[in-house]
């Protein structure tokens, strides 16, 4: 399988240097605005939960407060792929971003007066999820504009090594800077950690942007994406294991904390100590695929690979054991998440990865979302190492039986290259001349 689209190319020419991700200025600004902004964003969202929980003593209302932005997301989110596809990523980002720094100060003042009700906390996470549904497409179209198809897988890789640590940052800094500067100061300081990723957004320069070609004339629509997507055998396979891994294979941390709280409470800091183990996994995941080039079989493979790994953390018995089997979860999670973006996005015409992109991201946390409340059902019924282990068999036989199935009808081929280091090699195999699909005619219409 290639991984060429009419942007260019995801590797460099055989014996050409690729230049680095940070060779020009705006990667640089790009990614410090970034990581100043996901910190400053998980740590708000751990103070905020902590405060709903104290202000309400109510876990249904903390549940409706986590709950909100993913629903408005869910309900938004193809809305959103089609406005990254009509207008300029970067002028949505600076829109975005700008309306989040109002909320944040708007929440902070409250906090600070001593007004702040659970209402309002409900209306926050509804506004936020809404603001994040439009943001995040035009940021995953918005990521292949400041690295280029050349250096996109890098950029995603890059993406989700920030997103991961800030996670764990966010989550460690929350409690100290709680007792420090107030739940106000928490959220204050995440206005200012957007109005770092503003400034970095100015900063940028247009120009040297990997803008798409705008094709005259042409008015994107949702239905033309999903009928993209369905058309594009590689597009639909990735699809589909994104939603399996998604249902079955996300609620792991949130199980975690289940078992930390239970069998591991008498560990201190159990929790914190996996989180962290699964981070340095994906520093090493992020180390692999910035080396190596992403391909269909790595999507496959580790999507495998999280399944076993997942049964085998359902039965480790102590925090050792679990730790051991935790840091190569974390390395096949960060290469499956940046495998899966940047080849949707490398096998996407330009025109389309707003839409195809908000698709995925629809699929995945429709899946997460159900996936946690099936989870944490069968975990309060029969405990979270049976959640657990349920969760990582269901990833591990849906996709063999997806691989086996295409394998069996010759629209894929899988065989091991003997080499100084064997390897699988997946391939999905060429439609027959003469039996391609005709593209629907409101898909036409739009490309």
């Amino acid at each position: 399988m290639t991984e060429e689209t009419s942007g260019g190319t995801a590797d460099a020419a055989p014996g050409v240097r690729a230049p680095g991700l940070f060779a020009s200025r705006n990667p640089r600004f790009y990614y410090a605005g970034l990581i100043v902004s996901q910190v400053g964003t998980n740590t708000q969202l751990v103070a905020l939960g902590w405060y709903t929980y104290q202000l309400s003593h109510n876990a249904l209302v903390l549940g409706v407060v986590t709950a909100a932005p993913i629903f408005t997301m869910l309900l938004l989110s193809q809305v959103g792929g089609l406005v990254a596809d009509r207008y300029p990523p970067r002028r949505i980002l600076l829109c975005s971003h700008s309306l989040l720094t109002v909320l944040a100060l708007l929440l902070g003042l409250l906090a600070y007066s001593g007004s702040l009700e659970v209402w309002h906390l409900v209306v926050s996470a509804l506004c936020v999820g809404s603001i994040n549904a439009i943001g995040l497409p035009a940021e995953q179209v918005f990521v292949s504009e400041v690295a280029g198809d050349a250096l996109l897988k890098k950029a995603v890789t890059l993406n989700n090594v920030i997103l991961n640590l800030s996670l764990v940052v966010g989550s460690s800094a929350a409690g100290p800077l709680m007792a420090a500067v107030g739940l106000g100061g928490v959220v204050l300081l995440n206005a200012l950690s957007y109005l770092t990723m503003l400034t970095a957004l100015l900063l940028i320069r247009p120009a040297r942007l990997h803008v798409r070609a705008a094709r005259p004339g042409r008015r994107p629509r949702v239905r033309g994406a999903w009928g993209y997507v369905w058309h594009s055998p590689v597009l639909t396979l990735l699809l589909l294991v994104i939603g399996i891994v998604g249902l079955f294979g996300t609620s792991l941390p949130s199980l975690l904390l289940l078992l930390c709280s239970g069998e591991l409470a008498a560990h201190a800091g159990a929790y914190g100590i996996l989180l962290s183990v699964i981070s340095v996994g994906s520093l090493v995941g992020a180390w692999l695929t910035w080396r190596t080039k992403v391909v269909l079989g790595t999507v496959l493979v580790s999507s495998l690979l999280l399944g076993i790994l997942e049964l085998a953390t359902a039965a480790m018995p102590s925090l050792l054991t679990l730790g051991l089997v935790l840091l190569p979860v974390g390395v096949v999670s960060l290469v499956l998440r940046a495998g899966l973006l940047s080849l949707a996005q490398l096998q996407t015409l330009p025109e389309f990865r707003g839409r195809v992109m908000a698709i995925f991201q629809l699929v995945y946390r429709a899946g997460w979302f159900l996936g946690t409340l099936i989870a944490s059902w069968l975990a309060q019924a029969w405990g979270p190492r049976p959640a657990i282990a349920l969760g990582g068999a269901a990833v591990t036989l849906l996709v063999a039986a997806v691989v086996l199935v295409m394998t069996a009808f010759r629209a894929m081929s899988v065989s091991v290259l003997t080499q100084r280091v064997p390897r699988i090699s997946i391939d999905l195999a060429p439609e027959p001349e003469g039996r391609h699909r005709r593209p629907p005619r409101h898909m036409a219409a739009d490309s």
